[in-house]
């Protein structure tokens, strides 16, 4: 999709309602701004209510894990008494 937009007074810029809509851009949205090959780009940052949430799924375990905490708490103690030696 490619779309055409004046930018305006202050450098500000509209983004067309389809782009808004299909990336859930709205009033106080966040984006990054990228240079790339002599292009500017523009991402969208998701946000969450949980931030958590964002997290989820990005790790593939071999076994489920019952108590996540737990086993954060342990492997961050393991790593530090490592550290200490």
């Amino acid at each position: 999709m490619s779309v055409s937009v004046e930018v305006g007074k202050y450098g500000r810029i509209v983004l067309p309602k389809e782009i808004r809509e299909k990336y859930r851009v709205s009033e106080r949205s966040r984006l990054i701004i990228r240079e790339r090959e002599g292009e500017i780009v523009l991402i969208p940052v998701r946000r969450y209510e949980r931030p958590t949430d964002a997290l989820y799924g990005s790790v593939e375990l071999e076994r489920p894990v019952d108590e996540p905490k737990r086993v954060a708490r342990e492997h961050l103690r393991s790593k530090l008494v490592e550290e200490m030696r």
